[in-house]
Parts: structure tokens; sequence; C-alpha cells
């Protein structure tokens, strides 16, 4: 005999912004002299000079300097310069494993871009290379912001992970531009090489995982699991866990039904996750991701011939009695 309970799942999410300004104001005062009736100036009667005033010399005014241009060498390392300064950013929005972590890439990557667009700004190109430079100024000035409005992607789950962290900046309208500027600098000069830290164009990938067990766990007992998603709007990955262990892990494509057999006794929690393009190498889904926990345990307990076996349901079921708890991706079992 077996019992079989029935889980609802219900999602909620909620984000706030919050935005603040200031003001501030400043006075000015004037002052002046009162002319005589006469129309002449008076002067007080304890300062009459006794030597005539001489005449203060107007300031010469001086023209700019002129800045001195750099050589081609050293133009050839202010462009080596950020490439530089732009890379290990980029190289930790692909290493990026959460939406946490692809933020903060995001971030990071985007203060790089401004810091060298300042440093390139200050340099005096030679003056075939001067109209090329600007272009790669403004184009790094365009890729920090498009940079910074990709963490707040990722801070809100639309972004999770590197996999299509990547994919999204390179397709950036401000990656497209710094390939434009090292285009027309490579025209003036081949060695005038930049923009190694832009990724090729690439399609953000749409991986699906098969329906069953995702491999690995624990087996040991004759408790079933049964996983329904029939009704969900996409796909998901349920982790069964004992403590900090993986008993299993099972993939649930949307309208799928799937059911695991081989569960040891003991009280396991079930986490699942959602969302779109399964990482099968980081166990993740890069894009519209979330985590969430059934907060009752599943007991698994043999008695005699006896056993049991839970069916957990991924959207709402009329008379469920499950709860569930969102959970951050750092929460959530890998």
């Amino acid at each position: 005999m077996s019992a079989r309970p029935r889980t609802p799942w219900v999602a909620v999410a909620c984000v706030a912004v919050l935005a603040a300004a200031g003001c501030g104001q400043g006075g000015v005062r004037a002052s002046g002299t009162t002319p005589s009736p006469s129309g002449a100036s008076v002067a007080p009667a304890d300062s009459a000079p006794d030597t005539p005033a001489s005449p203060s010399p107007s300031s010469p005014s001086s023209a700019p300097a002129s800045v001195a241009r750099v050589g081609p060498e050293e133009f050839r390392a202010a462009l080596a310069a950020v490439d530089a300064q732009i890379a290990p950013g980029m190289a930790a929005v692909e290493a990026a494993g959460t939406p946490q972590a692809l933020a903060s890439a995001f971030t990071d990557a985007a203060r790089r871009a401004g810091a060298a667009r300042t440093a390139l700004a200050a340099v005096t190109p030679p003056e075939a290379a001067e109209a090329g430079a600007r272009t790669l100024t403004a184009a790094l000035s365009g890729l920090e912001k498009d940079l910074d409005g990709l963490s707040g992607s990722a801070r809100s789950g639309r972004l999770c992970t590197g996999a299509s962290g990547i994919p999204r900046a390179s397709n950036l309208p401000g990656a497209q531009a710094v390939r434009d500027a090292a285009a027309a600098l490579a025209a003036v000069d081949g060695a005038y090489r930049v923009g190694s830290f832009v990724p090729e164009r690439q399609d953000e990938p749409g991986r699906r995982g098969a329906n069953g067990s995702l491999g690995g766990g624990r087996r040991g007992g004759p408790g079933e699991l049964t996983v329904k998603n029939a009704d969900g709007a996409g796909d998901a990955v349920v982790e069964l866990t004992k403590g900090d262990t993986i008993v299993r892990e099972l993939y649930v494509r949307a309208g799928a039904t799937v059911t695991v057999d081989g569960i040891p006794d003991g009280k396991l929690t079930a986490y699942y996750t959602t969302g779109t393009d399964w990482d099968p190498d980081g166990k993740r889904f890069s894009r519209d991701c979330r985590f969430q926990r059934f907060d009752e345990t599943l007991d698994f307990e043999t008695k005699g011939s006896q056993y049991m076996a839970y069916t957990l349901t991924l959207y709402a079921v009329a008379g469920g009695n499950a709860s569930k708890t969102d959970v951050s991706a750092d929460q959530f079992p890998s």
C-alpha cells in the first residue's frame, strides 16, 4: 500500500525599485558706489594719494598649449591597455554560475569599460588614427551603458548564468560599435588591434534536457517519486536531497510526467527550478530562472512490503496541501 499526497505549486515574485533625488540652492551678493551730484567720483577725505596711480598691466591672453601626439608604438600600447582592462570583466561574465554572480560580473565589466574609455580619451593618437580613436572612445561609452543594463537583467533573473550572458553581450549595440571602431583603426594600420574582449556574435541557446533522471544520486530503497509538470509553463528540474546530499535529480519537460524509483528511506527535501535553456555542465537554466523548495519534507519509510510513493505537482491543484518557499540560486543544491 502506498501513500500518494498531491502537492500544489504557486509562484510569487516581487521586485521593488526606489528612487531618490535632492536639490540645493545658493545666493549672490552685489555691491556698488554712489556717484556725486556732479557726476564726478568723490574719494574719502583721508584717502587722497600723494602719487598718481599707475595703471595695472592687463593679463596677456594665453593660447591653449598644444598636446603632443603619441607615436604609433605608444598608440598600439594604449589600444592593448583597453583590451587588458576589459578582458577580465568579460571572463567573469562567462564564468558566472548564478544570477547574483552574473549581475556582479556585468557591473564590473561596465566599470572596466568606463575606465578604459577615460584612459583612451587622455591619449592624443597619431593624426591618421584620430577619427578611429574618437569612434572607439564613443563605442566604449556605449558598451559601458549596455553592460550596466545587463546587470539589471541578471538581478531580475532574466539572465542567470554566463551561458546566456555572453551571447546576450555579443549582440549589444555597444559591442558592435567596438567591432566597427576596431575595423576602422585596423584599416589605418594593421598593427592597431583592439576589441579582443568582445565575444563573437552568437544566438542565445535554447537547450533542453531529456525527461527522466539526470544521473548520480543515491539508490537503495523501494520508494517512488512522481513529478507532474503537465500544466507547467516551462521545463523544470527537481532535486531530492537528504541534508547536503543529492538523492535524486530529474528533468521534467513542460507538459510531461516523470516517475523514478529506488528512493532510499529517510526524510527528504524537494527543491525545484524552472527556466529556459538547460546548461548540462553548470546544471542550471541560463535564462528566466526561479528556485523554490517544498516546505514539508517527504518521509520515505518502508514497513515490510509497504513503501511510500509521493507525487509532486508543479502547478496549482485544487485541494493540494503543500506549500513552498522561494530560495536564492546559492541555496539551490547542485
